[in-house]
């Protein structure tokens, strides 16, 4: 593990730079070819971007803001900023101007790095209405002759820096070494589902102390890799792909964009892999519907495979003892099908697979676990640092979240909210010591507007407070839970379900274009738009069986008696969902409020 002994991020990195020196820390893909980046080496980009920001004038514990796709440019400036003494602020790159504007505000930034032409263009169209006084810019692609007293390019601003360290060559340090474990390492601005997005400051401190807690549960390697495509400006990435490296010595690997996941996954078969509920449910329906589309024999073994797999995985994670027959049918089957598709997947040495960030369904879990990987589900909080609770690779209880990290506590509220103490709780929100207050009561217990249940000592998520549903019979119910159940579906890419005061419940059906899109065609349905396609009555006919498969395995009082398919896709930017794809439920409510009405009244 990394120095226990370290007071802050940078003062971890160092430690872990001495130990790993010429050891490989970064691999990016630029024009087809793997490129590395040393430990040593990324200290000195590290370092040469702390200088800039001192030459710049940074002062203590100001806000920085990075507004970029994931590359290692990110990391340079992230540590860089941490190093002078400042604090990160991530701006999700499919922010839109508007939304830009209020974080740079909010924050106060003077200085923001931004990837290339297209998030400078935003920048400059709102500069004017913030403090912005520098904006560094990593990629001057199309920008040649460009010229604005504002704008810098990362060469010319590394100079500087250069010529600063020169001219004071004990500055980088002495900032570095004054750092504390209470002051903030970096602002994470929340989602934002009720309202504008609130800064939860993070120390250096309570990120450290998570992180050695986190890894304590399933413990990591500097032989191991990740993967690296989460936005940054979410505590998740950061804790795969920041905090853990800086603890541990492990290689990041940076796809070369989102559309390429896929393919990189291949090439680089990380040994952890950590994503979000949807990335793991496209995997397993793009499995599904290749498989459709294979020859007969190979359908029919796929299936059987998949199907002895499942048994074999519901005894293993129940703990119940398994046959000989059924082991000896296993191995056959992984020999034969599974292994060879986990390979194609690129997970043929994960050791450690995790989904968090929202929830999942149970047989999300029991499929990867079927397949041989070894998927668990943690759960966490921008708030709680982002973990609070994991399942253990080696017992594992699907359905649930795990049990606690070592060294918090976790309790429930008489209502069934989720409380936790202890030092990953964040240091408050922003400019908002009101809201802290309300966030965190004097007792130091967190209160997670998640509403939760014990189940022999793990955890299970029921949903978030403000979900809940009471139907006009009474009933409550956890939309999360059905939703999940409906996204399975490879032709269902997103569910919001609706029911509070009703008498039943009714269901908005997002499509996952790309499988009803093929599905389509296979079956020769015409169509030339996406509204198009949620019109047609075989799709939605399509949708309806889909929807009815679930409610077989569901309540009466849970079954969704109607469906209606959106005719538009989601965007972060008009307010549908999160930029990390949570859904905005009361927006998309008030959205298609005409919608939801019909469907109760037909």
């Amino acid at each position: 593990m990394g120095d226990a002994m370290a007071r802050s991020l940078p003062a971890a990195f160092r430690a872990q730079v001495a130990r790993q020196g010429e050891r490989l820390a970064i691999r990016f893909k630029e024009y087809g070819i793997w490129h590395r980046v040393t430990w040593r080496e990324y200290r000195e980009e590290v370092e040469k971007v702390a200088a800039a920001l001192l030459a710049f004038g940074l002062r203590p514990q100001e806000n920085i803001a990075v507004l970029a796709e994931n590359r290692p440019e990110w990391l340079y400036g992230h540590l860089g900023i941490m190093t002078a003494g400042g604090v990160t602020c991530g701006i999700y790159p499919t922010s839109a101007p508007e939304q830009i504007t209020y974080l740079l505000n909010h924050s106060e930034a003077r200085l923001i790095f931004v990837e290339n032409e297209e998030q400078l263009d935003k920048v400059l169209a709102i500069a004017g209405e913030t403090r912005v006084e520098r904006i560094v810019v990593w990629d001057a692609k199309g920008l040649w002759g460009f010229t604005d007293e504002r704008v810098t390019f990362f060469a010319d601003f590394v100079k500087q820096g250069q010529a600063f360290a020169e001219a004071h060559p004990h500055a980088v340090a002495e900032r570095c070494e004054s750092l504390e474990p209470a002051d903030t390492a970096m602002i994470i601005y929340t989602s934002g589902t009720t309202g504008p997005p609130k800064g939860a400051m993070l120390t250096h401190g309570s990120i450290l102390w998570v992180t050695e807690a986190f890894l304590s549960v399933n413990p990591t390697r500097p032989d191991d890799e990740v993967v690296s495509y989460l936005p940054f400006a979410h505590i998740y990435e950061n804790l795969i792909s920041v905090f853990g490296p800086l603890r541990v010595g492990y290689v990041v690997n940076f796809v070369e964009s989102l559309d390429t996941l896929f393919q990189n996954l291949r090439e680089v078969s990380p040994t952890y892999f950590a994503s979000v509920p949807r990335i793991w449910e496209k995997l397993a329906s793009t499995v599904e519907l290749r498989m459709d589309d294979s020859t007969w024999l190979k359908r029919r073994l796929y299936r059987a495979a998949v199907a002895i797999g499942r048994r074999y995985a519901r005894a293993k994670l129940a703990g119940r003892p398994i046959p000989l027959g059924s082991r000896l049918a296993y191995r056959l089957a992984s020999w034969a099908v599974l292994a060879p598709l986990k390979r194609r997947l690129g997970f043929e040495r994960t050791r450690i697979a995790v989904c968090g960030a929202a929830p999942a369904s149970p047989e999300l879990f029991e499929y990867y676990h079927a397949l041989g990987i070894p998927l668990v589900e943690g759960y966490g909080q921008t708030e709680s640092t982002g973990v609070i609770s994991v399942n253990r690779v080696e017992r594992p209880r699907v359905g649930t979240v795990g049990e606690p990290i070592p060294g918090i506590e976790v309790a429930l509220s008489d209502d069934g909210e989720i409380l936790t103490r202890g030092r990953h709780v964040f240091k408050g929100y922003f400019k908002d010591p009101e809201l802290t207050a309300q966030t965190i009561d004097r007792d130091g217990w967190l209160h997670t507007g998640d509403v939760g249940a014990w189940e022999d000592g793990y955890l299970k998520i029921m949903d978030r407070k403000k979900d809940i549903i009471i139907t006009a019979g009474g009933k409550n119910i956890t939309p999360a839970y059905i939703e999940n159940k409906l996204k399975f579906s490879p032709y269902i890419q997103d569910a919001v379900v609706i029911g509070e005061r009703r008498r039943y419940l009714v269901a908005l059906i997002l499509i996952d274009e790309d499988n009803v899109t093929k599905f389509a065609q296979d079956h020769r349905i015409p169509f030339t738009t996406f509204q198009d396609l949620t019109q047609n009555p075989q799709i939605v006919r399509l949708i309806e069986d889909e929807v009815e498969k679930v409610n077989k395995t569901l309540s009466q009082v849970e079954a969704v008696k109607k469906v209606a398919l959106l005719p538009r896709r989601f965007y972060a930017e008009e307010g549908d969902v999160t930029p990390t794809m949570k859904v905005k439920r009361r927006a998309l409510e008030t959205r298609y409020a005409d919608v939801i009405r019909d469907l109760y009244e037909a």
